[in-house]
Parts: C-alpha cells; sequence; structure tokens
C-alpha cells in the first residue's frame, strides 16, 4: 500500500487502488488463474480493499488509547468503526422496521378450516374419517360448472330441489289439471301476448278475463298461505297454554296419592298477564294527569326564595299589626299544591286569632329538623336505640301533622327530647325544659300574650344585640331555634358577599349565648331546689353550632380555642390562689362542662393532633389532674368530665390516666369503710401503683364518705349536684353508683390495652376490700361494689391469661470478631460497588442496569424516530418525483397536440390563401 500523499480523498483513493493492483494494467490469465492460485488472489485483493478503505479516513476508526500497553494481552472494544455500526443499523432497520411499519394496520390470522380441527370431542381417526369421506366426495361430484363434457345435468333449482323435475311435484300446482300443471294455454298467451288482434271474436276469453283469472289465482295463493300461518299461529297458542303443565313435567313434581282429590289445572301464564295489564290499564284510567313540573333549581335561588318568603311574610305581618287590609293573592296552581301537600304548609293558631304558614315562612324550619342533632349523652352503647325512638318520634310528629294541621306547638313539645342517652338519664337527668323557663333579662308574658314572632331578624354582630334583639321581641325559649334559623336564611351565603362573615361572626354569638343559656339555668332554681336547666334549647343550639362550624371550621375552631383558653387561665388563677380555698374556682361548672361537651360533639376527637380537640383533652386532663376535691359538686364535676372523655375516646382508646386516677380516689374518699386510724389501705394500694391521691384520708374529705346505706336512684340529676342543693347520704350513694359504672365501662374501652393488668389491678383491690368491710352495715352498696369488682376480676384474669412475656429474639450464636485489616485486593474504581449490604448493593446494582437500559431504550428509540423520518422524507421526495414526471408527460403531451394543431391551421390557412390567390 502506498504512503499517505496531500490531495483529496479522491485523488488517495486512486493512488491507493492503483498502488495496491486493482486498477491499472493486469496480468494475463493463465490456465492455473482458475484454480488455487486464483482464489488465492481474490482473497488477497479483498483484503487490500479492506485496508485501503480503512486508511482512506481516519475519522472511520476510533481507537480508545490505553495508558499503558501490556504485550499479549487482547482487549475488546478498543478500536470501534461507528461508520460501518451505522450502516448496518440502518440497513437492519430497513429490513425490519420499515415491513412492521407498513404493515401495522393488517389484522389478518390465519384459520384452519379442515374438518373437526377445533372440535375437542373428536379424535384423530375420526377427524382423518371425516377428511377423507369430504374429499371422495368432491372427487366424485362436478367438478366444474361450465364443464360441458360432463354427464351430469345441471338445471335451475328453487329452495334445493330441481325445476326440470316440476312434473314429479304434484303439490306444486294443486288445483289444476294434471295436464295443464298451471302452465297458461296456447290460446292465453296469443291473447295476452299482444297477438291474434287481426282474427275476429268468435267468444274466446280476452286480455282483461285471462287478468281477472290470474288475479284470482294470485288472491287464492295468499288466501292459502294466511290460512296456513293462522293454524300455525293458533298451534302455538296452544302450546303456550299447556306450558304450565310442560313446566310441571320438566320440574317432576311429586305425584299425588290416589286418596287424594286432583287439583285443578293452574291458570295460564299468558290470561295471568292479560288480567293484571287490564287492570292496570283501568287503574290508569282514573288517575288524574300529571302535571308539568318547574326545573330543579340551584343552591342560590332556593336561599334567595326562602329570603324573599321571609320578608313578605314580615310586610304581612307588619300590616297585620298595624291595621291595613292583607291581600293574598294566590293562582289555582297554589291552591292545587295546597290541597295536594297539606304537610308543606303546616297552620297555626297565631296570638291574634289568624292562622300562617309555617313551613312556607320559616324557611329552614322544615329542614332543620331532620339534619345532625347533637345531643348531651354520655353514653355510646344506646345511641342506636335512641336514634330508632328519635325516629319513631320523628314519623309520629309527621302523621300528626298529616293529620291535623293546626297542633305545630304540641308536636314541638313532643318532639322535644332531653336529648340524653339511656346511661345519662339514669345517673344525670336534668329538670325538664317544660316545668318553668327563665327569661332573657325579663319575666316572660304568658302564653296568651306573647306577641306575633315577627319573620326577619338583622344578623346580630355581638351576644349584646343577639340579647337586645330576644328582649324587644320576649321570644320564649321554645321559639328560639325559629329566630336563629330565620335569622340564618335570610343571612345565606349565597345572597350577599358579606353574609359569610356575617354568619361567621354569629357563631361566636351562638356559642356565648350556649354558656348563657347554662349559666341562667344553674342561677334558676325549682321549687323543689333543682336547677332549672332547660337542655332543649341547650340542644337546638348545638345543632345550629354543628352546622356553622362544618361551614366555617377555620373561625369556629377559633372561637372554641378562645374559650378553652380562657378556663385554661381561670384553671391556673384558681390554683395559685390555693386549690383548697372554696372560693377557688378550680373545677368547670355547669356552662364550662356544656362548653366542652359541644366541643367534643362538634370536633372529631379520633384524632391523633386536632386543632381543637388536643386542647380539648388537655384541658379536661389538667382538671382532673391539678383540681382538688373539696364537695360532692367537685366530685360530681370530676365524674362528668371522666364521662367526657372515656365518650371521645371511644374511637381511637387513647389511654388518659388521669381519669382513671380521678375514679380511684373518688371511690376511696366514698367508701367510709376504709378510713381507719391507721394505715388506709386505699394509701398503701396508691403508694405500691404509684397513684397520686392527695384527697384520700384528708381531713377536708372526711365528710364526703357515705354514712347510710342507700338505694341508687336513676336518673341522676347534673344540674342538682353541680348547684350544691342536696347534700344527703342519698347523692353520695349515687355518685358511689356512678363511679362504679364508669369504672366498668372504661374496663371495657382498654381491655385490649397491653396495660390492662396494670391499670385496672388496683382497682379491683380496692372494691374488693371495700366490699368485705361494708357487707355488715351497708348491704346494698356492698352488693354494688361486690358485683363491680368481681367484673373487674373476671376481666383481668382473662388479661393474665391472653399476656404473653416479652422473649429474646432467637437468632444463631454470633462469630468472632476478626481484627485483621481489609486490603482491597483489586484497584480502585469508582464505579465499582463497594456497598457491605449484599442485598443494598444487589439493589443498586439493578438500578444502575435499569437505568442504563432505560438509556439505551430512549437512544434506540430516537434513531428509529430519526430512521422513519428520514424514510417518509425520502418517500415523499420519490412521489414528488414521480407526480412530477408524470406533470411533465401530460404537459409534454398537451403541448406536442397544441403544436400539432397549431401547424394544422397554419397549413389550412396557406391551402386557403393558395386558393383565393387563384
Amino acid at each position: 500500500m502506498g504512503s499517505k500523499k496531500g490531495g483529496s480523498q479522491l485523488a488517495q483513493l486512486r493512488t491507493g487502488l492503483r498502488d495496491a493492483g486493482v486498477t491499472g494494467s493486469k496480468p494475463k490469465k493463465g490456465q492455473n488463474e482458475e484454480g488455487r492460485v486464483g482464489q488465492y488472489r481474490a482473497q488477497q485483493r479483498r483484503k487490500r480493499l479492506d485496508a485501503l478503505m480503512g486508511n482512506l479516513n481516519a475519522f472511520d476508526e476510533r481507537v480508545a488509547k490505553s495508558k499503558n500497553d501490556v504485550l499479549g494481552r487482547k482487549v475488546k472494544g478498543t478500536t470501534g468503526r461507528p461508520g460501518v455500526t451505522k450502516s448496518g443499523a440502518i440497513q437492519q432497520r430497513r429490513e425490519q422496521l420499515l415491513p412492521e411499519i407498513a404493515g401495522r394496520h393488517r389484522s389478518s390470522s390465519f384459520v384452519d378450516r379442515r374438518f373437526g380441527e377445533y372440535n375437542p370431542h373428536m379424535s384423530v381417526e375420526d377427524k382423518m374419517l371425516q377428511r377423507f369421506t369430504h374429499e371422495r366426495q368432491n372427487r366424485t361430484g362436478k367438478t366444474s360448472l361450465f364443464d360441458l363434457n360432463d354427464d351430469e345435468d345441471t338445471g335451475l333449482t328453487h329452495y334445493g330441489r330441481s325445476l326440470s323435475g316440476l312434473e314429479e311435484m304434484p303439490d306444486v300446482y294443486p288445483d289444476e289439471d294434471e295436464d295443464d300443471q298451471g302452465n297458461i294455454d296456447a290460446h292465453e298467451t296469443e291473447q295476452g301476448h299482444f297477438a291474434g288482434f287481426d282474427e275476429p271474436n268468435d267468444g274466446t276469453r280476452n286480455k282483461a278475463e285471462v287478468m281477472k283469472d290470474i288475479i284470482a289465482k294470485s288472491k287464492l295463493a295468499k288466501y292459502e298461505r294466511q290460512k296456513a300461518k293462522d293454524q300455525d299461529d293458533e298451534m302455538r297458542m296452544e302450546l303456550d297454554e299447556e306450558l304450565g303443565d310442560i313446566r310441571s313435567l320438566l320440574f317432576q313434581r311429586p305425584q299425588k296419592e290416589e286418596g287424594e282429590e286432583p287439583e285443578e289445572p293452574p291458570k295460564s301464564t299468558a290470561d295471568e298477564k292479560s288480567e293484571a295489564y287490564d287492570a292496570f290499564v283501568r287503574e290508569m284510567a282514573f288517575e288524574r294527569r300529571a302535571k308539568p313540573q318547574d326545573r330543579l333549581k340551584s343552591a342560590e335561588e332556593l336561599a334567595e326564595e326562602q329570603a324573599k318568603r321571609l320578608r313578605e311574610a314580615e310586610a304581612a305581618r307588619q300590616r297585620r299589626m298595624h291595621g291595613e287590609e292583607v291581600v293574598e293573592e294566590e293562582d289555582d296552581e297554589e291552591g292545587e299544591e295546597d290541597d295536594e301537600a297539606p304537610a308543606k304548609r303546616r297552620l297555626v293558631e297565631g296570638s291574634s286569632g289568624e292562622k300562617r304558614s309555617v313551613r312556607s315562612a320559616m324557611g329552614l324550619g322544615a329542614s332543620l329538623d331532620a339534619q345532625f342533632e347533637p345531643r348531651f349523652d354520655m353514653d355510646d352503647e344506646e345511641e342506636e336505640e335512641d336514634d330508632e325512638d328519635d325516629e319513631e318520634d320523628d314519623e309520629d310528629g309527621e302523621e300528626d301533622e298529616e293529620e291535623d294541621e293546626d297542633e305545630d306547638e304540641d308536636e314541638e313539645d313532643d318532639e322535644e327530647d332531653d336529648g340524653l342517652s339511656k346511661f345519662e338519664r339514669q345517673h344525670l337527668r336534668d329538670t325538664p325544659a317544660e316545668d318553668t323557663a327563665p327569661g332573657y333579662g325579663r319575666s316572660l308574658p304568658k302564653r296568651d300574650e306573647v306577641p306575633t314572632l315577627p319573620f326577619t331578624f338583622p344578623c346580630p354582630t355581638s351576644h349584646d344585640a343577639f340579647l337586645d334583639i330576644l328582649e324587644e321581641h320576649q321570644v320564649q325559649p321554645s321559639q328560639l331555634n325559629t329566630v336563629i334559623s330565620r335569622i340564618r336564611t335570610l343571612h345565606a351565603p349565597n345572597l350577599d358577599e358579606k353574609n359569610p362573615e356575617r354568619l361567621q361572626r354569629f357563631l361566636g354569638v351562638l356559642v356565648d349565648h350556649l354558656l348563657y343559656r347554662a349559666s341562667q339555668g344553674a342561677r334558676g332554681v325549682h321549687d323543689n331546689g333543682s336547677p332549672s336547666a332547660d337542655f332543649g334549647v341547650l340542644n337546638d343550639l348545638v345543632l345550629h353550632i354543628a352546622e356553622l362550624s362544618k361551614t366555617y371550621p377555620a373561625r369556629a375552631a377559633e372561637h372554641f380555642v378562645a374559650k378553652l383558653a380562657m378556663m385554661q387561665r381561670n384553671l391556673t388563677r384558681g390554683l395559685g390562689r390555693g386549690p383548697l380555698e372554696l372560693s377557688s374556682l378550680t373545677w368547670p361548672a355547669l356552662p364550662e362542662l356544656c362548653l366542652l361537651r359541644t366541643a367534643g360533639l362538634v370536633w372529631p376527637t379520633s384524632d391523633r393532633w386536632h386543632p381543637v380537640a388536643t386542647p380539648l383533652s388537655l384541658l379536661m386532663a389538667q382538671y382532673l389532674a391539678h383540681a382538688r376535691i373539696r364537695s360532692l359538686e367537685d366530685m360530681a364535676s370530676s365524674l362528668y368530665l371522666c364521662t367526657l372523655l372515656a365518650s371521645n375516646q371511644r374511637a381511637s382508646k387513647r389511654l388518659m390516666p388521669e381519669a382513671l386516677n380521678a375514679l380511684y380516689s373518688i371511690t376511696a374518699i366514698l367508701l367510709p369503710s376504709l378510713k381507719t386510724s391507721g394505715t388506709s389501705p386505699a394509701k398503701a394500694l396508691a403508694e405500691e401503683y404509684g397513684i397520686p391521691t392527695p384527697d384520700v384520708g384528708a381531713a377536708h374529705t372526711a365528710h364526703l364518705a357515705v354514712t347510710e346505706d342507700a338505694t341508687p336512684s336513676t336518673p341522676l340529676r347534673l344540674a342538682t349536684l353541680l348547684s350544691g342543693s342536696h347534700n344527703d347520704a342519698q347523692t353520695r350513694a349515687d355518685l358511689l353508683h356512678l363511679a362504679l359504672a364508669l369504672q366498668e365501662r372504661l374496663a371495657s374501652l382498654y381491655q385490649s390495652s397491653p396495660g390492662f393488668v396494670e391499670l385496672f389491678t388496683p382497682l379491683a383491690f380496692l372494691l374488693e376490700v371495700g366490699a368485705s368491710r361494708l357487707r355488715g352495715s351497708m348491704p346494698t352498696l356492698a352488693s354494688l361494689v361486690s358485683t363491680t369488682a368481681a367484673k373487674l376480676r373476671a376481666q383481668l384474669e382473662r388479661a393474665v391469661e391472653n399476656r404473653r412475656a416479652l422473649r429474646l429474639q432467637a437468632h444463631r450464636a454470633l462469630s468472632i470478631a476478626s481484627y485483621a485489616p481489609k486490603f482491597d485486593q483489586q484497584a480502585f474504581d469508582p464505579k465499582r460497588a463497594t456497598d457491605p449490604d449484599t442485598e443494598r448493593a444487589q439493589t443498586a446494582k439493578l438500578r444502575a442496569l435499569l437505568k442504563k437500559e432505560r438509556k439505551g431504550a430512549i437512544r434506540e428509540l430516537r434513531k428509529d424516530a430519526q430512521f422513519l423520518a428520514e424514510a417518509r422524507e425520502q418517500a415523499r421526495v420519490e412521489e414528488d418525483v414521480s407526480y412530477k414526471r408524470k406533470i411533465d408527460k401530460i404537459t409534454s403531451g398537451l403541448q406536442e397536440e397544441r403544436s400539432e394543431q397549431k401547424q394544422l391551421d397554419r397549413a389550412k390557412a396557406v391551402l386557403k390563401k393558395r386558393a383565393g390567390k387563384k
């Protein structure tokens, strides 16, 4: 091979070919050229060409230079030829990718249509026999329809029967003679085919008579076909009527004995369906025609209509109050609606004798009754029964509503419930609301003197403004729900952009009024000494607070957290004055307890962390942990806090040790037999299990122990206990019974806890000791205490049996640690994994491999897309060239024709000119 010289690549190629002996003068071929010598020379020539192509362009070959050359070592991949690789890839794509793209829309599949190929019930021998039979039939049959040498006659057919054998089918023309076979005779053909008009008419039939005969025969055939169809229908009807008997045979009903009489055949299904259909049609004939209804209205339109109705009702009330004449304009459609739906427009008697539509005027009066109604309950086990009772009461109310439209106030009194569960009604019953209800700063008038309630109210921005509205219109407690509903209806968020802010402020007003009503009820006292707390009004307030809190949760959380923070500051201030001072307000009163209960009803208490529920739980736990018991009122408040904690944690079952410690202290204080001159068993148990009991055995709680045997009264009045009006043995017995019930409830709540044994063992010991010492003097209380102790002891025994002690994890013996240094036998490679964790190293390796394969796949897809784009462009160019060639051919042909035409025209002109000269 020649040396590299200057010049272009073409000049270098020519020089290389001439030096290699490929071009130029060639030696003459001898006789031995075609033997081994010729093959050797061809091989050498191919090698020289390869070497020449490799040396032609230095950029066609890439060499990875190594730092250290080792003799005798050959490393793969040191040299590469990207041009050859690219051309090979393009050729591979041209052979594989292009056919796939060209046939991507084809959807064809091979279907084997041989006999028995897809029949799993046929054996191989049966398949072969069937195929052989079919092949022999094909061979013996006519091979071609147009083969004239075939002896088999081929003619026309009708319904699979040859027309040539009509003489053998007598049923084709049953009404004709055998000689005619239904064909038209020669005379009819002559007359019907427009022939023989010149012949005289010698009495033969004309064309009209012939056509009449043909029409008559056609009608006869049509009649016979219709008759056959009617016969088939009659046979089908008979089969339908006998379907019942066929079913009885199919179901194989047991035959009756010989002594029994056969039953009458059942009525056919068709007759039953026919009778049911006739009855349904008769009922529809007497029904009233349906009326067209208006389209469904949006929430904004409904709110606007409700507010408009309230404004119109208020305007009518003002006109009636001033003695003006009120004209009621109602069209016929409204009257019909009143007749059809009397429950929607329930009329009640007002103070002045007129009637007003409460459901239409109050707006949300009907819709708010059926929604969320939280109650001040304590127990969850009886909630389902209470819900069923409430539903029954609602249904009874609706029935009374349909029967009599003038009993609205009575129904409201019947529907009002104290809202207490069965457990709370047994222990914490409050005075009914209908005994005496306190006023809003003044004495309320009697029932007959109550003025008509307005339909529109302004949205108050403070609690004082709300009290002024109630005092101005002398609103009774039973009417408070109506007032709040009308305020919410008139200031719906959809009516004005400022209404959401007004309702958020009104939510704070309702919370303040809840505390106000509870405090008013705590101050008011009945004749028997019990407070007059109206829990029915409180339940109505909780209903509206819950709905507004659901609509505006952020603002509602701010209101509740502010109240809880104020209660915590009051507790800290009372503890600073002295926890044993009677003037220190360390325990929550009735208003605060109502607020705590409302917060537990409105907000979810099962969340691990909540902006309102978490501070609520912390505050109640702080009350139980730091406040000291000084009286029975403090003890009742502590028990109610324990009840709230148990109710709030019923879903999450989060441990609240403050409640268990408070129950232990209250039980130890109430049991009189545990107070001895020596060491108290309650104190000893508390020191052993680490229970803080500062009030057990103290001088300020000595007077709180049970002194007489008494049967616990059910239900217990919470407001009475908090008022301090009763301080007798019956109250102490009731508190002891409530404490025992709460212990059972907490035991059932925490029975799945790992620390159940350590939590309830001291309570069980305390109750067992107290029951043993109460048997002689107080048998009734001793029976209650012993029953609770037996239940706790049984649960503790089951917990001990199910408990499994902790064990060390079983593992193989650890090998002796090696202190020999670890040397890296291989050279340092940053790409090599050095993770000691085998699984993690394998995961990293797979991840790297996946990343590499993904990048490679993306690279190949990009190359495929580029190749397809080039192929499409090339196809487009070829199509354009072919189209241009075709257009050029057409254009040239037209041009030639035009040229010939012009030449012809010129020749004609010349000839004409010559002819004119002559």
